[in-house]
């Protein structure tokens, strides 16, 4: 039995002679940087500071969130991409991951190059209607727009968001053609449906005003907060599903034992009943169960991208920066 322990330890010791001296030392040497993209007091702000909270304590280092804001993500995930890949700079990155190489041929990282954690959140995006718009479903929303084209208007948060494309995709699906009105955010969307300037939106989320009618999920499967209603497959929109997703990436080449790590970090985070308690009260949302880690997170980025890219490329999407 001695000799069994003995071994044990030698087999051990060898194991951390073996990694980089990094990853021995992670994460003892300086505060984790967790990079989001989105202002203060956002929905992914708000996330990242919960985990941020649960993650200092299991790491036994200080973890701060840094806001990088700008260009759909964009210069958040090109500052990750050129920091260090020691495992002290981390992202939590968006769905706009996958679209914005899209639309975009000159962004100055590749987004499948990034080391690919853990994706512990899916938002099933809705369709919202105006309370002035003459529609109650999908399919009066699609027979209106059948009947009266090029006359609905739908907003989103700027030319190739994700809100704009998923409305393209709709569109492309369904055979119809709305106007497109991009505005800075979604908030004033949402005023402006309220006013009846804007008819509808694919993308929106709670919370919303009260008044707006929820026609469908967006999503590719059934919204747990209105599991009555479809989605847009459902209602016979084919091909039409997108969902909205939250992850965390590191730069390229992330040491291995480093990436594990902070994928069981991440994860058990996920699973800490205090934690789901402060992102059910402060964001609605519930971490999967079981979230996508690693390379299984990365294919579905890169999934995502192809069907992002075909509708760019079918609805001549392209965004100049």
């Amino acid at each position: 039995m001695f000799r069994r322990i003995f071994l044990a330890g030698v087999a051990a010791a060898a194991l951390l002679q073996a990694l980089p001296a990094s990853a021995q030392d992670f994460p003892k040497k300086q505060p984790v940087r967790v990079v989001v993209s989105s202002s203060p007091g956002g929905l992914t702000d708000t996330m990242a500071r919960i985990y941020a909270e649960f993650l200092q304590r299991r790491l036994g280092q200080a973890v701060v969130v840094e806001n990088r804001v700008g260009a759909s993500g964009a210069i958040g995930a090109d500052f990750v991409a050129k920091a260090p890949a020691d495992g002290y700079t981390i992202f939590l990155a968006g769905a706009e991951l996958s679209v914005l190489p899209a639309v975009r041929n000159n962004l100055p990282y590749k987004f499948d190059e990034f080391t690919y954690l853990v994706r512990p959140f899916m938002l099933q995006p809705l369709v919202l209607a105006s309370p002035k718009f003459p529609v109650n479903s999908v399919q009066d929303l699609v027979a209106n727009m059948k009947a009266n084209p090029g006359r609905a208007r739908y907003g989103s948060t700027g030319v190739g968001a994700i809100v704009h494309m998923g409305t393209a995709m709709f569109e492309g699906a369904a055979g119809v053609k709305g106007v497109h009105v991009p505005f800075p955010g979604i908030a004033p969307i949402y005023q402006d449906m309220l006013a009846g300037n804007i008819d509808f939106v694919i993308g929106g989320s709670n919370p919303f005003p009260e008044g707006l009618k929820v026609l469908a999920s967006a999503g590719t499967r059934r919204s747990p907060v209105y599991p009555n209603l479809p989605t847009l497959e459902e209602a016979g929109v084919k091909g039409a599903g997108w969902d909205v997703w939250f992850g965390f990436i590191a730069p390229p080449n992330l040491p291995k034992p480093i990436a594990d790590r902070l994928i069981a970090e991440i994860t058990a985070v996920g699973k800490d009943p205090e934690a789901i308690a402060k992102f059910q009260g402060a964001t609605k949302l519930t971490p999967e169960a079981a979230p996508l880690t690693g390379d299984d997170f990365r294919r579905r980025a890169v999934e995502d991208n192809k069907g992002w890219k075909a509708t760019a490329e079918r609805e001549k999407v392209v965004v100049q920066q």
